[in-house]
């Protein structure tokens, strides 16, 4: 039975039709979302994170009516704590991958050398797209990326361009057409349109011009505002208007939100990825109006609201709701499926559908995707290679559900124990019945002394539980690379390093997909605006390599410290070839020290040096003009300056005439260039001053 849906799905990808095989595709999308013991998977995996097992109690103990359908063990009331050890270690990852990611460094970086200034304008564009324009999405979809990440083993992003309009109100007036027919050819429909206007029964006519005017223009506003004109001598309508026009990046909840033929090893490679959609019926109502998705089709759909396909089972119920308190009774289940095929023509691209499971072999929508990048919108993170398989990675509650269990006995043993060991068991004559009472200051009448005594308790030495306690935790710091005091530095950075190198390799592709769509769909006008820069880009993303980079051992601030020191202290002293890039170093050590900062202060490298050179231009110009030389302290880009000011004078016969014939600029030159002269040299002697030579 699997084996044959298996085969008629993997048909459905060789090339598309005019019509989408919605049949096949929910066929596909129920293999995908419920084979291999999925549901049990992520109940398993929620259940060890959230501490969540039958019989539960808001007390922390168990109790014989709490519906175990057992008696509580050992006895009623014995402890039943949470231990959130999975939860702590996911939340702990999670600070790591957020931090990492607010640090890392962003480049976008030529394939040419000869593209050197499109790369720089490229990386202004993508710093205002991640730092501006995607900011308040991304600091919710990083942190909630790596929850699923390390909750789920594996999770992805949608990577789209998102575009919607909304409405504003135009006003116009008699006197603005009166303006506007003066300008029209004369004998033109829009010269005459002011006299239709004034003709009631010319409504229509006028109403059409209007519509032309403003596309989207429903007739029966066009008609009352022709009215309004002729009547009031203004009106009001509404035009649409586009309210958001943005890269977006969505975290996916796995399985839930996005899922995928389970032998996928790699994204692009599959047959086809399902991203579901939870609606409202406005949601739904807008995307006819504005992508034209089927009127018929969104009808049928608004009608099965409140129903979702279950992962166990496929039917209709609350899904994955049931062990939460999410409530999606108002919303309405939408998938779009993605494939990769060839069209009628044998054209190769990215196609999707949108469709329901509910509401049978209809459709939506059906259209080639037109991103430039040709790749499917969606990027997956995976929190181990231990497969090719993406789903075979395992969650932190996968690997540490025993630890955790044996870390809830223990202190459900020291909890009990102590409990014991407070109120022992009471050995009673048989005659003395059930109505003994003990606690502080209780008197307890007896007949003979020793015929009433505490049962001793088991012979147990606590502190073993704690040992055992200590070990395991141990062994959880080791292997997640926590750092503590029981776990080797070198170790930590090793593990810890391998992590936020494949965290932020998913992020790299990711943000390469957003420059592609932010080439294609934000104009060259928009872009020279953004970046300040006349430099044209390219369309193709294929001429820029985009890379986050981050060292996990910046995190420590000493370290970083004295790292900056060694390399001020001996490195630079001995780069007399100027192999080191200082420009470069700035950054590197200002992001170290505070990374919103290096946002703030730290330019470009070519915007730097021109900046430096329009210094030096406009410095010489106004010693030409007789005002005195500006003199530095130990500059340490004087080397650069005297550079600048050769070219500039160099390439200037006016300068060079001004010099033979003025003794002022003359003298004031020459005083502004020994001033810098003095700071190379004042350089070179804090080198001779180590190494007892002149380099």
């Amino acid at each position: 039975m699997q084996g044959d849906s298996y085969k008629q799905s993997a048909d459905l990808m060789a090339r598309v039709g005019p019509e989408p095989d919605v049949s096949a595709l929910t066929e596909e999308l129920r293999r995908s979302a419920t084979d291999y013991g999925v549901m049990a998977r992520v109940d398993k995996v929620e259940n060890v994170r959230f501490c969540r097992w039958p019989g539960q109690t808001d007390d922390g103990k168990k109790w014989n009516d709490a519906g175990r359908g057992k008696p509580a063990f050992p006895w009623d009331g014995a402890s039943d704590t949470r231990i959130p050890l999975a939860d702590e270690v996911v939340n702990g990852l999670v600070d790591l991958c957020s931090t990492s990611f607010w640090r890392s460094m962003l480049r976008v970086s030529p394939t040419n050398i000869s593209q050197l200034d499109q790369a720089v304008t490229a990386h202004n564009l993508m710093d205002w797209c991640v730092n501006a324009r995607m900011y308040n999405d991304l600091t919710r979809e990083v942190e909630l990326l790596s929850q699923y990440l390390w909750t789920y083993g594996w999770t992805g992003v949608h990577v789209t361009w998102q575009q919607e309009l909304g409405q504003k109100e135009q006003y116009l007036t008699m006197d603005q057409v009166m303006a506007l027919a003066a300008q029209s050819p004369e004998g033109s429909v829009l010269a005459d349109l002011p006299n239709l206007i004034a003709n009631p029964e010319a409504d229509d006519q006028s109403a059409e011009l209007l519509q032309a005017a403003f596309p989207n223009l429903k007739k029966r506003r066009a008609l009352k505002a022709v009215r309004d004109l002729r009547d009031e001598g203004e009106c009001e309508f509404p035009v649409p208007t586009m309210v958001t026009n943005k890269p977006m990046i969505a975290a996916l909840a796995p399985w839930d939100e996005l899922t995928f033929p389970p032998e996928t090893t790699d994204i692009q490679s599959a047959r086809v990825v399902f991203r579901r959609f939870y609606m409202t019926e406005a949601q739904l109502l807008n995307k006819v109006e504005t992508e034209e998705w089927d009127e018929e089709w969104a009808k049928e759909a608004i009608n099965t609201m409140g129903r979702f396909s279950n992962f166990a089972d496929y039917t209709y119920s609350m899904g994955i709701a049931q062990n939460s308190v999410l409530d999606r009774e108002n919303l309405i289940e939408v998938v779009y499926a993605y494939q990769k095929a060839v069209d009628e023509d044998g054209i190769p691209g990215v196609f999707y559908t949108v469709f329901s499971p509910q509401v049978g072999d209809k459709w939506g929508y059906f259209e080639a995707l037109d991103y430039a990048h040709g790749q499917y919108p969606f990027v997956i993170w995976r929190s181990e290679l231990i497969h090719r398989q993406i789903t075979e990675s395992r969650g932190v509650p996968e690997v540490c559900m025993t630890w955790q269990e044996e870390v809830k006995a223990q202190r459900d043993s020291v909890f009990d124990y102590t409990s014991l060991a407070t109120l022992p068991p009471i050995e009673v004559p048989k005659t003395r019945g059930g109505n003994l009472k003990i606690g502080p200051a209780v008197q307890v009448p007896v007949l003979r002394r020793g015929e009433i005594g505490f049962l001793a308790p088991p012979a147990r030495e606590p502190g073993v539980a704690f040992q055992l306690i200590a070990a395991i935790e141990a062994q959880t710091d080791r292997y997640f690379g926590r750092p503590t005091e029981k776990v080797p530095p070198v170790i930590t950075q090793m593990r810890q390093q391998r992590l936020i190198n494949n965290w932020l390799h998913g992020w790299t592709e990711a943000f390469r997909q957003v420059l592609s769509l932010t080439l294609q769909y934000i104009g060259v006008q928009e872009i020279q605006r953004i970046t300040a820069s006349p430099t044209v880009l390219p369309e193709n993303v294929q001429d820029f390599d985009v890379m986050l980079k981050f060292d996990i051992r910046e995190l420590s601030t000493d370290l970083v410290t004295e790292k900056l020191k060694a390399i001020s202290s001996l490195v630079l002293p001995l780069d007399t070839a100027g192999v080191i890039d200082r420009a470069k170093l700035i950054s590197v050590a200002l992001r170290a020290i505070d990374p919103t900062l290096a946002t703030e202060l730290v330019m470009q490298q070519g915007p730097a040096a021109q900046k430096m050179f329009n210094e030096t231009n406009d410095e010489i110009a106004l010693m030409s003009l007789g005002n005195p030389p500006q003199l530095r302290e130990n500059d340490p880009t004087a080397a650069m300056r005297l550079q600048f000011s050769q070219q500039v004078l160099q390439s200037n016969p006016k300068y060079q005439a001004q010099l033979q014939q003025d003794p002022l600029f003359q003298a004031n030159l020459q005083k502004y260039l020994e001033n810098l002269q003095f700071s190379v040299q004042q350089q070179q002697n804090a080198v001779t001053g180590r190494l007892g030579v002149q380099a």
